[in-house]
């Protein structure tokens, strides 16, 4: 059996740069392959294998050997996977094979040996889970991927053997075992997704100790319950999401079902008992209607209702209130803020304040201080946002608790979370603490005191912006976008320019600083911008377009009475000579 090479890189790695993206897509392949949500890490051995006939031990470990096995087991699950399963497949070639048990940090360690890895590829969308075996042969400086599923249906991984390797004059090359293989769509997603990728990690510098996602619950619970919510709530409240809230159902109702999922998790995982919990600033409380239908006690509190409040069922605990630094909650034994703005730095001061037995599950998102200002960053090394969560962090530490750090999987760029487990302190030590706390808010207030949210809602959606400035930038993204020759023929055999595209970055470019500014400080941005004029621009692919001027329908005719911005404003007038079949009104 002669490899069969795929692709090759003239890129020249070292064997420390080709170990550490191979780990990396080992751990965490739905960074690449998105039809996966995560790989749950079942078994990893150093195998010390010797047989006279056999060259290597891949040779052994063929699809068919390993979906033979695979129908062995009752339930392709952690708990039905031992090390026999790997024994099976190789004894008979070596009698006195042995397995040594390791993990990813024992294999960074190692500088030869072979070791093989078996994990459960979990999918994205509803399906049946995947096994995976890899082979890791330092020796060789080469991995092996074997993904394996007892049917075609549905494949989460390429269903045939590849391997990774450096190269003798250390380039990374992807070889396949079967010319066959080569043709077929899960080859070019090798070649065009994975490869690309191990070479982009391999040219930056990757840190190794990111914090991964879901690293403090368990994966396959986390997507067992992520499923089982997904099912029974997704669909239905996407159908009854309300029109008038003009926002993206699918975003917030996916982000708090993932949420609720992880909470679930993490109470069940560490066995925290009866769960009363308060979501302060719980928005459209759609994460508290989750929680309570799940079996869990617990309200939330906002400054002012959202109309979606309207759809859930009377057991739904939602109230209008406003939660301050002096407020507590003695009888709740979780304090939930998600993304809870203002009130973000004095979640554990108020948990420590309610009652010994409050932890806290707090995501971070806009950064505020404890005055309710904006919090000024102090360490320009780091991004504002990482500048932020470590001042979170801090307090967190500071109030006593039991600190941990994860990373959830939500639709979101803000999307780390802290957890607080309160600890058992004796009268002396809380006081200490109280006074510790007490002090570091004093230095940070400055004589300002807390100021809460308005429960009068800002309206930043780009419609209350000066009409001089909107025209401004309508008239400077129409320019840009003219700015490519892409003619139409018009009605009367004229040209029409339609003119070409920008990604909303490049667009955002083209604008002056100062009316930038001022477009920032609204929800969206341009991209709210372009959306408000949606007559005039389309939006595909992260790619703005201006948009023709429809024809007169049944309907579009009720925009009859609007005048026609393309026949006062483009260089070319409207694209129909005719107003009789334009939808808008030609004014003179």
């Amino acid at each position: 059996m002669f490899p069969v090479p795929l692709v090759t890189s003239s890129t020249v790695l070292t064997p420390t740069q080709f170990w550490d993206i191979v780990l990396l897509y080992h751990n965490r392949p739905h960074l690449i392959n998105r039809k996966l949500v995560a790989a749950s890490q079942v078994l990893f051995y150093k195998i010390n294998f010797h047989s006279k006939n056999i060259r290597h031990i891949s040779e052994i470990l063929t699809p068919s050997a390993i979906l033979y096995e695979l129908r062995k087991l009752k339930q392709l699950t952690k708990e039905n996977i031992h090390e026999d399963f790997i024994v099976n497949l190789v004894e008979c070639y070596d009698k006195h094979v042995s397995l040594s048990a390791c993990n990813a940090n024992d294999f960074r360690e190692r500088y030869n040996g072979i070791f093989i890895s078996v994990r459960i590829l979990m999918p994205r969308k509803g399906s049946d889970n995947c096994i995976e075996l890899v082979v890791l042969d330092k020796n060789k400086n080469c991995s092996i991927f074997y993904a394996i599923k007892e049917n075609d249906t549905h494949l989460l991984a390429p269903p045939f053997p590849y391997d990774i390797e450096l190269t003798s004059l250390s380039n990374l090359r992807i070889n396949l075992q079967n010319f066959e293989d080569a043709d077929t769509a899960h080859a070019e997603w090798i070649a065009d997704k994975l490869f690309p990728k191990l070479l982009k990690w391999a040219e930056s510098d990757l840190e190794l100790n990111t914090l991964s996602s879901l690293s403090v619950i368990s994966v396959d619970d986390y997507c067992f319950t992520y499923n089982d919510l997904k099912s029974k709530y997704g669909e239905n409240l996407v159908k009854q999401w309300p029109e008038k809230t003009n926002t993206d159902p699918k975003k917030y109702v996916f982000e708090d079902l993932a949420i609720a999922s992880y909470l679930i998790c993490l109470w069940k995982k560490y066995n925290v008992g009866d769960v009363n919990f308060v979501d302060c600033g719980c928005g459209n409380g759609l994460l508290v209607y989750i929680l309570n239908q799940e079996g869990y006690k617990g309200y939330g509190v906002d400054i002012r209702q959202r109309p979606i409040w309207n759809i859930y069922p009377k057991e739904t605990r939602l109230e209008v209130g406003t939660v301050t630094p002096s407020s507590t909650f003695p009888s709740s034994t979780w304090i939930i803020g998600n993304h809870s703005d203002e009130l973000t730095p004095w979640i554990p001061v108020i948990a420590i304040k309610s009652s010994p037995r409050t932890n806290i599950f707090v995501i971070p998102c806009c950064p505020y201080d404890f005055s309710g200002t904006k919090y000024v960053r102090t360490n320009t090394a780091v991004s504002q946002y990482s500048d932020y969560f470590s001042y979170i962090e801090n307090i967190y530490n500071m109030c006593g608790f039991d600190t941990r750090t994860d990373k959830l999987r939500i639709p979101s760029t803000k999307r780390k979370c802290l957890i607080g487990f309160r600890k058992t302190f004796g009268i002396d030590e809380i006081n200490q603490i109280d006074a510790k706390v007490n002090l570091f808010i004093e230095s940070r207030l400055s004589c300002r005191e807390f100021k809460a949210r308005s429960n009068t809602e800002t309206v930043r959606n780009c419609t209350q912006l000066n009409r001089d400035l909107l025209q401004k930038l309508v008239s400077t993204c129409v320019y840009n976008l003219l700015h490519e020759a892409n003619y139409v023929l018009k009605e009367n055999g004229g040209n029409w320019n339609k003119g070409g595209s920008l990604s909303l970055l490049d667009l955002s470019k083209k604008i002056a600083k100062e009316d930038l500014k001022q477009l920032k400080e609204q929800c969206g941005g341009l991209q709210t911008l372009i959306r408000n004029h949606r007559y005039l621009f389309d939006i595909r692919d992260g790619k703005v377009f201006l948009r023709k001027p429809p024809l007169l329908s049944e309907d579009t005719k009720k925009y009859k009475e609007k005048p026609c911005w393309f026949f006062k404003n483009h260089p070319d007038g409207c694209l129909h000579s005719s107003e009789n079949n334009c939808s808008y009104k030609h004014e003179k």
